[in-house]
C-alpha cells in the first residue's frame, strides 16, 4: 500500500526507449543485475552486473575484531614527517573549535537544539543542479527549483565530492567521518560494524529522536530485508528496504519488519512517510530521507514526470556520446532529479508548516555521482568528476547565504554537522567545517578520494583499485601498481577531456601532484593496501566471498581463508 493505504495496483513504470543494446548499456528497462548473470569464465572480458544484483548471502558471519577500524586511523611507520606536523596541527584546531563551540550557543535563540533532515539521492551527479552556473559552460540543463531556493538562502557548495563514488563505502564515510579503510565498508554489501561511532549514535546520545527511510545499504546480504537495530547504529526508526531498485510499485518493511506493498513512485511514498515522522513533533529529531532515484533504472520515472525535458532539445555534455539512446536516458535521468527535487520541497513546506524550519538545518546531497556514458563508462568507480562530485546545500540555522569555495567531502559531513550543533565531532579523516560555513570562508583545499576494492561494474569495465587527489584546481589518480593513471588540469579542461598523466611537458605537476597524494595517504594511515590484503587485514574475507558468490555466481572473485 502507500502511505495513505491503499493497496498495490498495476500501473507500470511507462515508455520504454532505444535500442536492447544500447538499453543494456545505458541501464534501461531493469536493474542492472537483478537476476543472476549468466555463467561466463571469470574476468574482465565477461559481460558488466552491477552492484545492485541481490540473493541471499550464504554462510554464518566472523566475529570481528575489537579495534576494527581503529589500527587503520594510526598514521603508519612511513608517515612523512610534514603529514604529522600537519594532522597535529588540524587536532589543535579542533580543539580550539571545541572550546569555543562551549561558550557559544547552537541554533536559534530561545528554542530547542536545532533538528537535522538529510535528504540523500542516490547517484545524482553534482554537475546536474539547476543553481550551479560556473560561466564556463557547465550549466546545468536540470530544473531543481526547490534545491534551488535552499541554495540561495544557505550554503551552496559547489565542491561537494563524495570520497569513494560508490554507494556502501560512501554511505559509510558520510554518516562516520572515517575513509573506508577505516570504517571497514570497502565495498558494497560489507556490513557497517555496530560498534563504530556514526553522526546517529552522536545525536541520538545528545537526546535526538532518530530516523532513516529509505535505502540503507549498509546492512550487508540479503539486500531485501528490513534493517535490524544491531545494523543500523544510532537509528532509532527505520522504515525502507535496505537496497531495492523498484521505484515503481515495490514494497519496504514498516518499524515492526512487515512488509508493506506500496502502489505508486517510491519518492512520494518516502515523502509521505517522513512527513509522518515530523509530525510527531518530539523534541530535536534527526532524519534521513534516502532517495533511491535518480539511480537506473532510468526509466523507471513515471510517464507524468517526463514531460518537462523534449529529448530533441537536450545537448549531452562534450565528453559524453550524442546519440539519440544517450540523450533518452539523459532526458530520463533529469527527469527523476526534477522528480526528487518536488519531493525535496514537500519536505521543506511540512516543515513549515509544522513551526519548524527556523530550526531546522537541511542538507541535500548524494552518494557519488553517475557517468552516464561520460568517457565511455557508466555507473561509478572512477576518479573522473561525474562520478566524484555530488550535490551539497546546507540551509538552516548557523548557516548563512554563501557559496564558500574549496571542498566538502562527505566524509566531513557527520563532524561539520555536529559542529554546527555544537557537539564534538566524529570520525579520523573527516573535518569539522562548520566555522567555515558560519563564515562563508574557503573550505578544504584538498582531499583524498579513492577506490579501495575493487567490484561489480567498475571491475567490469577495467576500473582497478586507485587513490587519487582532488583540489578545486586538478584531480590526480594513481593505480594500485604506483602508476600514475590520471591529471585533469579541471580549471582549463572542465570536461576532463585531456589526461595530462603521460605528458612529457606536465612531469612536473604529475611528480607534485603524486607527492601530495603520497602526503595525504599517509596522513589517513592508508597503505594502498592491495585489495585481497585490505580485506583480508580488516578481516572481511568471509564477508566478500559471501557477497561474491551470491552476486557473480561463477564469476566470483574468491579469496582464500586467512591462516590461523
Amino acid at each position: 500500500m502507500r502511505g495513505d493505504g491503499r493497496r498495490r495496483g498495476t500501473a507500470g513504470a511507462g515508455g520504454q526507449g532505444g535500442t536492447a543494446v544500447e538499453r543494456r548499456r545505458l541501464g534501461l528497462g531493469g536493474d542492472q543485475g537483478q537476476r543472476a548473470p549468466a555463467a561466463v569464465q571469470a574476468g574482465r572480458a565477461g559481460p558488466a552486473v552491477a552492484e545492485d544484483a541481490g540473493r541471499p548471502a550464504p554462510g554464518g558471519r566472523r566475529k570481528r575484531r575489537p579495534d576494527r577500524g581503529e589500527a587503520a586511523a594510526r598514521p603508519v611507520g612511513g608517515a612523512r614527517t610534514g603529514a604529522l606536523r600537519a594532522a597535529a596541527a588540524h587536532a589543535g584546531r579542533l580543539r580550539r573549535r571545541r572550546a569555543a563551540r562551549r561558550r557559544r550557543p547552537a541554533g536559534v535563540p530561545g528554542v530547542t537544539a536545532p533538528n537535522v533532515v538529510v535528504l540523500l539521492a542516490d547517484q545524482w551527479r553534482g554537475q546536474d543542479q539547476g543553481w550551479l552556473d560556473d560561466t564556463r559552460g557547465r550549466a546545468s540543463q536540470v530544473r531543481t527549483p526547490n534545491l534551488d531556493r535552499l541554495a540561495d538562502g544557505g550554503a551552496a557548495v559547489a565542491g561537494g565530492r563524495a570520497t569513494s563514488p560508490v554507494c556502501g563505502p560512501s554511505r559509510a564515510s558520510l554518516l562516520t567521518g572515517r575513509l573506508p579503510h577505516q570504517n571497514g565498508v570497502v565495498a558494497n554489501d560489507l556490513p557497517l560494524a555496530p560498534h563504530v561511532d556514526t553522526l546517529a549514535t552522536a545525536l541520538s546520545g545528545a537526546g535526538y529522536r532518530t530516523g532513516w527511510i529509505g535505502k540503507w545499504h549498509l546492512a550487508g546480504l540479503p539486500r531485501d530485508k528490513w534493517v535490524p537495530p544491531a545494523a543500523r547504529p544510532g537509528i532509532g526508526r527505520y522504515v525502507g528496504v535496505d537496497c531495492s531498485h523498484d521505484h515503481i510499485d515495490g514494497h519496504y518493511y514498516a518499524g515492526d519488519g512487515s512488509r508493506v506493498d506500496f502502489t505508486g513512485y517510491e519518492p512520494e511514498v518516502q515523502t509521505d512517510l517522513a512527513v509522518e515522522f515530523l509530525e510527531e513533533r518530539n523534541g530535536p529529531f534527526f532524519l534521513t530521507v534516502s532517495y533511491n532515484p535518480p539511480h537506473d533504472p532510468y526509466d523507471s520515472v513515471p510517464e507524468r514526470l517526463r514531460t518537462g525535458y523534449p529529448a530533441g532539445v537536450l545537448r549531452p555534455p562534450p565528453n559524453t556520446p550524442d546519440t539519440s539512446g544517450q540523450r533518452e536516458v539523459q532526458r530520463l535521468y533529469y527527469s527523476a532529479i526534477t522528480a526528487v527535487d518536488a519531493q525535496i520541497g514537500r519536505i521543506v513546506g511540512a516543515l513549515d508548516r509544522l513551526g519548524l524550519r527556523q530550526n531546522t538545518i537541511i542538507v541535500v546531497t548524494s552518494d557519488h555521482g553517475d557517468l552516464l556514458g561520460a568517457h565511455g563508462l557508466r555507473a561509478k568507480q572512477s576518479p573522473y568528476a561525474e562520478a566524484v562530485r555530488v550535490p551539497m546545500v546546507i540551509n538552516g540555522p548557523g548557516v548563512p547565504a554563501s557559496r564558500p569555495t574549496g571542498l566538502l567531502g562527505l566524509v566531513d559531513l557527520a563532524p561539520t554537522l555536529l559542529g554546527l550543533l555544537g557537539l564534538p565531532p566524529i570520525g579520523a579523516y573527516g573535518r569539522d567545517l562548520s566555522d567555515e560555513l558560519r563564515s562563508g570562508a574557503p573550505l578544504r583545499p584538498e582531499l583524498l578520494i579513492g577506490n579501495w576494492v575493487s567490484f561489480d561494474n567498475g571491475y567490469d569495465q577495467g576500473i582497478g583499485e586507485w587513490r587519487g587527489l582532488i583540489t578545486t584546481e586538478l584531480t590526480y589518480a594513481r593505480t594500485a601498481d604506483g602508476r600514475p593513471w590520471l591529471l585533469f588540469d579541471d580549471l582549463t579542461d572542465p570536461w576532463q577531456l585531456d589526461n595530462l598523466a603521460t605528458d612529457p611537458a606536465s612531469a612536473g605537476r604529475v611528480t607534485e601532484a603524486d607527492a601530495r597524494l603520497a602526503a595525504l595517504l599517509a596522513q589517513a594511515g592508508d597503505t594502498f593496501a592491495p585489495a585481497d590484503r585490505l580485506l583480508t587485514d580488516l578481516g572481511l574475507v568471509e564477508d566478500w566471498n559471501a557477497r561474491e558468490r551470491a552476486l557473480r555466481g561463477d564469476r566470483a572473485r574468491l579469496l582464500p581463508p586467512p591462516t590461523r
